[in-house]
């Protein structure tokens, strides 16, 4: 009995996973697809109106390469460039510090107002819009 609800059981798992895996995208092939792209050859030669080899160099080859990038020599300086930014920061500035709470953060709000003490109409002339275009 045990001997024969083994094999029924052997059967109906293959069954199953048969049954799984038959809808598989992987395991199903369609040739006709593949067949029916075409390739261009590679011998096909292009008539693209004008002959190329009269505004290339003399002896061009498009495989060639023509700088050598290791011939380039590179400068080497030990020189430590050393700027002095604390002119332009202010007194106490710490670029590695982290905030402790909410209010260190700064942040420019999109409805705050911001005023710049520049009159731009005095170096435009006069009538000038900046909204009408002139052809």
């Amino acid at each position: 009995m045990i001997n024969k609800s083994l094999k029924i059981s052997m059967i109906l798992g293959l069954i199953f996973a048969n049954g799984v895996f038959a809808a598989d995208p992987l395991t199903e092939k369609d040739d006709t697809v593949i067949h029916s792209i075409n390739y261009i050859d590679e011998d096909t030669d292009f008539d693209l109106g004008f002959d190329t080899a009269d505004y290339l160099p003399e002896n061009f080859d498009a495989n060639d390469i023509y700088v050598d990038l290791g011939a380039i020599p590179f400068i080497e300086s030990d020189a430590n460039v050393i700027l002095n930014t604390n002119k332009y920061l202010p007194q106490g500035f710490n670029a590695y510090a982290y905030p402790k709470n909410v209010e260190d953060f700064n942040y420019i709000d999109s409805n705050d107002e911001i005023s710049f003490d520049f009159d731009t109409k005095k170096h435009l002339p006069n009538g000038f819009d900046p909204y009408i275009r002139n052809n």
